[in-house]
């Protein structure tokens, strides 16, 4: 049993924090008043630097926007979220089930469809808007996008995976781990059955292909089979993802009360936390390679120019989301923790005091690497999305004792 006073004390930190510690950086800047849609790109006091829409993040923001009102329903995040929904069906939408990655601030196509995550992001967004909404408005195209969703992830060939870069020697964790965090939220308005055969190919698939017992390790690449592959890009493990499966694995677990996942699931995270916690000073790594103390530079992280030593805003919020489901799920002090050293590590080097939020990137040390509050890789999404998970999970657990 967990101490339920220590639980109830976590509950409030975390709604306060979400709600005046996060979103309230967000809350009055990210509409876009004149052209649709939302700013994501911020630098650190809240200043404008990049007015292009990235429409994996207009769907994520409308998914935070809506679930927010989901949560505590109050009448301005439905509002935000209207406001990004009509942007994404009016602007974004490139038919046959796909949606353009990037439009420029007036709506004009920047780069169209490439890639399958813009497609997942925006589906969950106008899902959790209909659950928010309680209107079938968008029911017949949210069915028509998922239709091609499926098809594409059941393809192995399939290739619009950016930032990720296909190769017919991998495949690749990201297109299985997303969709069993958002199915969930498209099964709600298209109904169960409908979602379950992709879930259950993406389960398999994260579970027991890209974890691999022998190397206590979820990869983020495997060969087309699901085979370990011995080589620098197969030897890599990204510990925001191997946590974000954990979660979203747990979750669906509980969903099916199919303990064999939840388990399954419980290992991952043990997996992840020991390879991606820094127990000189603090945070989670971004990336580590199981063979070798240099790990090369894959695709989001070249990009970025991210260090593996690195600590980055994501990696962090799904660490925070993580160990708190674990702790909850198996009533595990260790894991609370886990939970309690990880968020105040966060608390104090992540979060901006003067302003709000969190800084995108820092050093291994804790200082500050990037200290922008949206970037083309940062928006209202992980870090709220953490905070929320972990606040909702002490809810559950508060409620259960009751």
């Amino acid at each position: 049993m967990l101490d339920k006073n220590i639980i109830k004390k976590q509950y409030d930190f975390y709604r306060d924090y979400l709600l005046n510690g996060i979103m309230s950086f967000w809350e009055g800047r990210a509409q876009d008043k004149k052209w649709g849609g939302y700013f994501t790109c911020f630098d650190r006091s809240g200043n404008i630097t990049d007015t292009s829409k990235y429409i994996w993040f207009q769907g994520r923001q409308l998914w935070m926007f809506s679930a927010l009102y989901n949560e505590f329903h109050e009448s301005e995040w439905l509002e935000l979220a209207s406001h990004g929904r009509k942007f994404l069906i009016e602007k974004a939408y490139a038919g046959n089930g796909r949606w353009n990655y990037q439009l420029d601030q007036k709506g004009n196509i920047v780069a169209g469809t490439i890639s399958i995550f813009t497609d997942l992001f925006v589906l969950s967004g106008l899902a959790e808007y209909a659950l928010a909404s309680n209107s079938d408005q968008d029911i017949k195209l949210i069915s028509e996008a998922y239709k091609t969703i499926e098809e594409s992830v059941y393809d192995p060939n399939y290739k619009d995976i950016y930032h990720n870069v296909w190769s017919s020697k991998y495949k690749r964790h990201g297109l299985y781990m997303i969709p069993i965090i958002v199915a969930p939220i498209i099964g709600k308005v298209l109904g169960n059955d409908k979602t379950k055969p992709l879930i259950d190919h993406c389960l398999e698939n994260v579970l027991y292909s890209f974890a691999k017992d022998d190397h206590e390790a979820l990869f983020e690449a495997v060969g087309k089979n699901g085979e370990y592959m011995d080589d620098d890009e197969g030897h890599i493990v990204y510990p925001g993802h191997s946590f974000a499966s954990s979660w979203a694995c747990i979750q669906e677990g509980r969903r099916r009360n199919n303990q064999k996942i939840i388990d399954r699931a419980i290992q991952i995270f043990k997996w992840a936390y020991k390879r991606g916690i820094d127990n000189e000073y603090g945070g989670i790594y971004s990336y580590v390679d199981t063979t070798s103390d240099k790990p090369k530079q894959f695709d989001w992280n070249k990009e970025t120019n991210m260090s593996w030593d690195d600590k980055n805003f994501w990696v962090n919020a799904e660490a925070i989301a993580a160990t708190a489901v674990a702790a909850v799920e198996k009533q595990n002090e260790e894991y609370l923790n886990r939970f309690i050293k990880i968020s105040e590590w966060c608390y104090k080097n992540f979060y901006d005091n003067e302003y709000g939020e969190w800084y995108a990137e820092l050093y291994r040390n804790g200082s500050i690497k990037l200290s922008d509050k949206g970037t083309k890789w940062k928006a209202a999404y992980h870090v709220p999305r953490g905070i929320m998970i972990a606040m909702k999970e002490f809810k559950i657990y508060l409620e259960k004792q009751k």
